[in-house]
Order: structure tokens, then C-alpha cells, then sequence
């Protein structure tokens, strides 16, 4: 899918949030079952910390068969890790891989990492050792990859990707050959980032500060280096990366950065946590700075109709958890998507796309008011074919959402 699309939401209305709230979680997503699936990831990250890690995962499933109400007499028992709770755009990959296991009656668990990175590993060990059939795994330090894929390999539990694709390419060789993997699916982050650089030149802009996660991110990684090469290239300047490890560290460290360099153009936040934070930074500072960012975060949109920082967002609202769930949907049901080399589904250009001011009514009711894929499409799609799969993949967009929707 080639389309180049910007975000450019130039209205907004002042039901915004309340829509995305109500559409699901504490924060965030689109279905009543994803809202359920937010509460059961507070209490699973609750139970985690009143308790040891494997407790804390049979907790975690006993939170969600009593919020979601789908860990009763499920087809399989899968399990997903998320980083933390209160983040829109996590969530929101959270709740679309609900959604899709939801629609086929599956029994579901989650498991909080509480923003630890380290955690991670143990949490797939504890997704493991309470059952699940099948996992749909975030991880976002490459270093820990070929961790995971032992574990889950000598476990025999077959898993997916979702968001965060491994960059080194001897992991995705022998990933390959594994029986247990089922499939990769991420955003095409380069994409991402010369999108926005695009934007800024055409704006005039010259200077600028990178906001973003730890380095080193498979998703922020390539955004800033496709960002840089395109900005420079035109004549701008990246003043300073201010790399967080911490949500609780973006708004600080930011705010040192625009106090070292307070005349830059804009901050490019790589994703809205880092991109809203980069606009309270500012505020908080006194300066006019503009911010550029990735992510369909309530908090980003609200932030655009305000109009005093946040100039641009570009998304494709998290669609990687949908279709990795999808992938590993079908792998439990006897059908391992794969292409003609028998080689498993590895895709990592999902691109964002465009929401105009005309086109922002359509948005909302598609994505935000509404499930952007329905249940009955979601079923539809278990027992295809890997040029099925693909196509579906590369058809997604807003136009297609919206025309599937009338």
C-alpha cells in the first residue's frame, strides 16, 4: 500500500474526548468490549504488584473473564502483554486484539508490564505457564527478541508480533523456519517520519527536537532516522533527541531540551505520549514551539482543535494488533497463514493515513464512534488464504473503512 497520506485535522468538535472515552477503556478505543478490556488491564497490573508474577497472571485471567465476560467456554485461550496502562495508543493496540478475539469466543488474559521493559520476558513466561494456547507479544528492545522466541519456542506456544517488529535480519531468518511463529505485523515507521519531515519543509520550518522512547526502539528507530534524513536533506536542522525510558520523564526531559534550544521550529514527538508531552513542555515553558506527532491519541486530536501547539498528527490507529490477533486466530484453527515459499506473514509498512478537516466526521463515526472492522468481517477472515490475508492488509485505509461502513 503506497498511498501517502498526512493527518491534517484541522477541526475538531468538543466532544472528542468523551467519544473516545466511551468508546473504550480508561483512555481510549472504539468497542464496549475494548472499554471492558481496560479495566481488566488495571486490575491485572494490580494484581501483579500485590502479588508474585505467577499469581499475578492467573489474577490477571480471573480480571478478565470478569470484565469481559469472554473467558468463559472460549474457542482457545490466548494472552497478550502491554506495556502499561493509561497510554491511548498501547491501549488501543490492546483493544483491537480484544476485539478480534472477542468475535471468535476466545478466553483471553493480559498481562501488565508496568512500563518495565525488563518485565516483559517474565510476563510471557507467566502467559505461558497459565495456559494460553497462543500469544500476541509486544516487545520493544531488539535485544530481548531471541529471548522471547526460545521461550515460546520450547514452550511450544505459537506467537505473533504485533507493533514491534525484530530489525535485525538474522532474527527474521530463523523466525522463518520456527513452527511456532505465526506471523509479524507493524506500521511502516519510516514512513512515519519522512511524512512528518515532508510536512515541516513545506512549512518552513529549520529547527527542530526529537521526542521519543529509549533508544533503540524497533517502532521509534527507524522514524528518526527516516525524519532526520529527509529534514537535513531540506536544509533543517535536529537540534537534540531527548531519548525517555519513562512516561513520567517525557514532559521533564523535554522541557530541558526546549529550555537548552527554546527557538526551535518544533518538536517531532515519535508517538502522541511523546508529542502531547512535548505540548505541555511548551506551555509549560512560555514558548509558541509547534509539535509534529504519531499516534490517533484523544489527547492529540483534543490538542489539535486547540490549535496552540499540536500542528500535526498521522496514524493508522493501531490496526497491527488487529491483524496480528487475526494471524494468530487463524494458526490455532489449523490454518497458518503463509505465503508460496511457506514462509509466515512478516509485514512492517502498514502506512499511516489521511484525515482531512471534510474528512474528519467520517473518522470519527468509522473508527472512534464505531468498530472500524466488524465482528462479522473479523470472522471472515479466519481460514484465509495468505493473498487474502495481504490483500486485505494493503486495502486497509480510511477511504476503505468508511465505503465498508455505508
Amino acid at each position: 500500500m503506497k498511498l501517502k497520506k498526512l493527518l491534517a485535522v484541522s477541526v475538531a468538535t468538543a466532544t472528542v474526548a468523551a467519544s473516545l472515552a466511551a468508546c473504550g477503556g480508561s483512555a481510549d478505543a472504539d468497542t464496549s468490549a475494548a472499554a471492558d478490556s481496560a479495566a481488566s488491564t488495571e486490575a491485572a497490573a494490580d494484581t501483579t504488584a500485590a502479588a508474585d508474577d505467577s499469581a499475578a497472571a492467573d489474577d490477571s485471567a480471573a480480571a478478565d473473564a470478569g470484565s469481559t465476560g469472554t473467558a468463559t467456554a472460549g474457542t482457545h485461550k490466548v494472552g497478550y502483554n502491554y506495556f502499561g496502562p493509561g497510554s491511548y495508543a498501547l491501549q488501543a493496540l490492546a483493544d483491537n486484539q480484544q476485539f478480534v478475539f472477542d468475535a471468535f469466543g476466545d478466553e483471553t488474559q493480559s498481562i501488565s508490564a508496568d512500563f518495565q521493559v525488563d518485565k516483559i520476558v517474565q510476563d510471557i513466561e507467566n502467559l505461558i505457564s497459565s495456559g494460553c494456547e497462543g500469544l500476541v507479544i509486544w516487545l520493544p528492545a531488539d535485544n530481548l527478541y531471541q529471548t522471547v522466541i526460545d521461550i515460546c519456542t520450547e514452550a511450544k506456544v505459537p506467537f505473533v508480533f504485533a507493533d514491534k517488529v525484530p530489525s535485525d535480519p538474522a532474527i527474521k531468518e530463523a523466525l522463518m523456519s520456527n513452527e511456532y511463529f505465526a506471523g509479524a505485523v507493524g506500521p511502516a515507521n519510516a514512513e512515519y517520519g519522512t511524512l512528518i519531515a515532508e510536512y515541516a519543509l513545506e512549512q518552513g520550518y529549520t529547527s527542530c527536537i526529537i521526542s521519543t522512547g529509549a533508544q533503540g526502539d524497533p517502532t521509534d528507530t527507524p522514524r528518526i532516522e527516516a525524519f532526520t534524513e529527509t529534514f537535513e536533506a531540506g536544509g533543517g536542522t535536529v537540534e537534540q533527541v531527548v531519548y525517555t525510558d519513562s512516561q513520567d520523564n517525557i514532559q521533564p526531559y523535554t522541557e530541558n531540551a526546549l529550555i537548552a534550544y527554546p527557538d526551535v521550529d518544533f518538536v517531532y514527538g515519535t508517538g502522541s505520549d511523546f508529542g502531547i508531552g512535548a505540548c505541555a513542555a511548551a506551555e509549560n515553558q512560555g514558548l509558541d514551539t509547534k509539535v509534529l506527532t504519531s499516534g490517533l491519541d484523544s489527547g492529540a486530536l483534543d490538542l489539535l482543535s486547540d490549535g496552540t501547539h499540536m500542528e500535526f498528527v498521522n496514524g493508522d490507529f493501531w490496526v497491527s494488533g488487529t491483524f496480528a490477533a487475526v494471524l494468530l486466530q487463524n494458526y490455532l484453527d489449523g490454518n497458518p497463514i503463509k505465503d508460496a515459499d511457506g514462509n509466515p506473514v512478516w509485514i512492517d509498512n502498514i502506512m499511516p493515513f489521511q484525515v482531512s478537516a471534510d474528512q474528519y466526521a467520517d473518522f470519527q463515526a468509522t473508527f472512534i464512534d464505531g468498530d472500524f472492522y466488524s465482528a462479522d468481517e473479523i470472522k471472515a477472515m479466519d481460514g484465509i488464504t495468505y493473498d487474502d490475508f495481504m490483500n486485505i492488509v494493503n486495502s486497509y485505509s480510511l477511504e476503505e473503512r468508511v465505503a465498508a461502513h455505508q
